[in-house]
């Protein structure tokens, strides 16, 4: 009787030690997967460029392909086709000019100081000054397109400021990339004259008016093709009325046989084309020539 105690408790405390050794081997992949859970998914630089990026003509395919068909007809789904309207795709864009926002930072070219001693008035000329401004312009596109023509990858916009065309924003619709480019040019700020009045001390200080400017534009992939199912041939514009998910394509204002995608970008573009004269009063405080009290301002276009 005792013997056969004696080997169920042997029996059973092996039992229990394969147990805990099975526990002890499982207990590590359990809290592996427990801080695997706990990890967030980070999404990558990469899929975050490729998520901004629309596939125009997946978007069309997907509209399309939501499309109803007749139950009653045999034949396939709606789907995109070159027949009688062919495959045209082009890009556009404009400047929201109300996201505008303009810094002016005056870039320093020189000074003169005039010393009327005499009982009458005196008109004086500035010096002539030169000065090398490298102006830099950044474009990033935000939300773009891919599309299956090879080669156009560019959108060019144009940027009016203050009535006057001062440059093109180049854009590569096709990623997220930041484009910055820089141009340098010489500027001249040529001679002023500046009447001084009798007894008295001028300062002149003249200035390059630079000014940088930031903004959105907003981007438009059209094209035109046509949809076929059953027979039955429409333009892609025409097939977007009947889709009961139209992905975020439009009709194109200037052409209802077309749909559009709208894609947006960033730019800060650095630009001027006047120079500033600043002239003040410093009698009172000729001994620093600090400028004081300011007496005109004279702004200059340069051509």
């Amino acid at each position: 009787m005792t013997k056969k105690r004696i080997t169920k408790s042997i029996v059973a405390m092996s039992t229990i030690a394969c147990l805990s050794s099975s526990l002890s081997i499982l207990a590590p992949n359990v809290a592996s997967a427990a801080e695997v859970e706990k990890n967030p998914i980070v999404e990558t630089k990469d899929q975050k460029s490729q998520n901004a990026i629309k596939n125009v003509y997946a978007d069309i395919d997907y509209m399309l392909a939501s499309i109803p068909v007749n139950p009653n007809l045999p034949g396939d789904k709606w789907k995109r086709t070159e027949l009688l309207f062919g495959n045209e795709f082009s890009v556009s864009g404009i400047n929201i000019k109300e996201s505008n926002i303009t810094n002016v930072e005056p870039v320093f070219l020189g000074s003169n100081v005039f010393v009327n001693d005499t009982n009458l008035d005196q008109t004086y000329n500035t010096g002539s000054f030169s000065e090398a401004i490298t102006n830099t312009t950044t474009t990033t596109t935000q939300h773009g397109f891919k599309e299956s023509t090879a080669g156009k990858v560019k959108v060019k916009i144009p940027f009016i400021s203050e009535m006057e065309l001062t440059q093109t924003l180049e854009y590569n619709f096709s990623n997220t990339n930041t484009t910055t480019t820089s141009t340098t040019t010489t500027i001249t700020a040529p001679s002023q004259p500046v009447k001084v009045p009798a007894n008295k001390i001028y300062k002149t200080e003249v200035y390059f008016e630079k000014k940088k400017t930031s903004g959105k534009v907003e981007m438009y992939a059209d094209v035109l093709t046509g949809a076929i199912s059953n027979g039955r041939l429409l333009s892609v514009g025409d097939a977007l009325n009947y889709a009961k998910n139209k992905y975020d394509l439009i009709a194109v204002p200037s052409n209802p046989d077309m749909v559009r995608s709208k894609g947006d970008g960033t730019f800060t573009i650095e630009h001027g084309t006047n120079l500033v004269v600043k002239t003040y009063d410093i009698t009172s405080n000729s001994r620093s020539t600090r400028s004081t009290n300011l007496v005109d301002t004279k702004v200059i276009p340069l051509n």
